[in-house]
């Protein structure tokens, strides 16, 4: 028995030092740098002190976004001779079923007869260096926004919109039906006829009424369109969104291929341009808005970044001026223990990390700043039961962020560890803040839109803040008792009246604002708007 237990505690010792040297091997390679750097060619460069094997050289591997793993892999891409700084050059490959533009790239060693990765995976980080498209963004004057509603779709000329938010699901373009087709990588697509037909006519109105437009892509889950939901998240009928396919090869072929088909679609002037991509809705949130599984947020996050990174690169290769962003909500370090669903910083520090480990690009947030509690307008005074939670501050670990502590957020991606790769704070925009009005006013709704505009504006880190939404939903007014549109509807959720917020919000940021936003002041319970710190 005594030897037994000698060999057995032999045998753990060398397996702890197999996998501290597995470790320390693929610690240290670090690849640097991994670019397009012509039309058909990639360059990776690695860095680091040579690491042991059969043979004096390093080797290349290009894995799909469905792939985790080299093992049993023989077909390396690119070698090159040990060195502390050791340079791979390899094909691109693009539109051509070898294509390597959303690939991981890892180096490898041959030891004991096998590859063995021994750096961190690394991402392609200007895939917009083989866009055909340059689409420049309309002009804007401001930073209003609003939710489109197709019901009054019409009044964004009227309303002086400068930025929309509209939502594309996804496994709608895979639904059966007549197709519109499309060749990818050599591969055939055919994307519902109908669906594609529909964000068209969309498009096209934003186009006349030259607003910026900012597209949320989410994704539903049926039977029938289930290759677009990850695996691990086919649950039907528990969550609103779910999470991006990557890792089944048909899934994450297929939602790449329509990331490059609306990407090339919508970057023309004439049939309309998508100037921001939202991946995901209130990712942070896995319960119930990006449902994924079960997974802690360090795993979520990675599990994200790969279907962030799929579609960053297939929409950057087509519109080199398209922005692609990431999408939070108002619960900062707040986290009330359900399942799946973690703190905002703590996904955007987990997110950051990821990003920068694998290729830092130029990514940016879609943030939803909603007032707390939802459904109470009065974000600057909220019930005593929720102050008594010392939810809102102006730390940078407060709790939630509402409209007044915004500036939390905007500091926070001014860290230099945050910051985008030419050195700029990243794009952040406000795309969904809602202010109800049931419950209270027309007047106090109009208010408290008034007064967080005017704090959103006064922050030049916020680029955009889009109001949720054009006309009352039905369905929130009966499922959320939320009613935060600038049109009321009817029971049939037919639009009916402009509410009082309708003219605040259309000359808001006209020479005409202060005619109709002095009385909001006084609804908050200040003399002036110099009072409460904004102009």
């Amino acid at each position: 028995m005594k030897k037994k237990i000698t060999l057995w505690a032999v045998l753990c010792m060398i397996m702890v030092c197999l996998m501290q040297i597995t470790v320390a091997a693929a610690g240290n390679i670090q690849i640097t740098q991994c670019i397009i750097s012509g039309g058909n060619q990639v360059t990776v460069v690695a860095t680091g002190a040579a690491v042991p094997s059969d043979d004096n050289n390093y080797y290349l591997f290009a894995m799909k976004p469905y792939q985790n793993s080299i093992a049993g892999r023989t077909d390396y891409c690119a070698t090159a001779v040990k060195a502390d700084v050791a340079t791979f050059v390899t094909t691109l490959d693009y539109n051509t079923p070898n294509s390597k533009l959303t690939s991981k790239f890892v180096v490898a060693v041959l030891a004991g007869g096998k590859f063995t990765q021994v750096s961190q995976e690394f991402y392609i980080t200007n895939p917009e260096a083989i866009a055909t498209h340059t689409a420049a963004h309309p002009a804007v004057r401001s930073i209003k926004g609003i939710t489109a509603d197709n019901a009054a779709i019409t009044t964004l000329t009227d309303l002086g919109a400068q930025h929309v938010s509209y939502e594309l699901a996804i496994d709608r373009f895979f639904a059966p039906g007549a197709g519109v087709p499309f060749v990818y990588n050599g591969k055939p697509y055919s994307f519902n006829m109908g669906v594609v037909a529909e964000y068209d006519l969309i498009m096209q109105h934003f186009a006349m009424q030259k607003v910026q437009v900012t597209m949320q892509l989410v994704n539903y889950y049926n039977a029938a369109t289930a290759l677009t939901v990850k695996p691990s998240a086919r649950v039907g009928g528990k969550y609103r969104h779910y999470a991006f396919n990557t890792d089944e090869q048909l899934g994450a072929e297929s939602i790449e291929a329509l990331m490059a088909f609306l990407a090339s679609r919508y970057s023309n002037p004439a049939v309309g341009i998508v100037s921001n991509w939202i991946i995901g809705n209130e990712v942070n949130n896995n319960n119930p808005w990006y449902f994924s599984g079960n997974y802690n947020v360090t795993n979520f996050t990675l599990e994200y970044e790969k279907a962030f990174r799929m579609c960053y690169n297939a929409i950057k290769s087509q519109n080199a001026n398209a922005r692609v962003l990431t999408c939070i909500d108002q619960r900062w370090t707040w986290e009330d223990g359900t399942a799946n669903q973690y703190g905002a910083k703590k996904f955007m520090d987990a997110f950051n990390v990821d990003v920068i480990s694998h290729g830092n690009i130029d990514w940016g947030v879609a943030w939803h700043p909603h007032p707390v509690p939802l459904t109470l307008a009065t974000f600057w005074n909220m019930p005593a039961s929720y102050r008594s939670l010392h939810l809102i501050d102006h730390t940078p670990n407060t709790r939630m962020i509402n409209p007044t502590n915004m500036e939390v957020f905007t500091n926070y991606m001014c860290q230099p560890s945050f910051l985008a790769p030419n050195g700029q704070v990243r794009y952040i925009i406000v795309s969904e803040v809602l202010f109800n009005s049931i419950g209270t006013s027309e007047q106090v709704q109009a208010a408290s839109f008034a007064y967080a505009y005017k704090l959103a504006a006064a922050n030049p880190f916020i680029k955009g803040f889009i109001v949720h939404r054009t006309v009352d939903n039905i369905y929130e007014k009966n499922a959320d008792k939320i009613a935060c549109g600038l049109f009321n509807c009817d029971a049939a959720g037919n639009v009916t009246t402009p509410k009082y917020i309708y003219n605040v919000y259309k000359y808001i940021d006209t020479p005409q604002s202060d005619a109709y936003t002095s009385f909001a002041p006084a609804v908050i319970g200040a003399p002036s708007w110099a009072a409460l710190g904004v102009k």
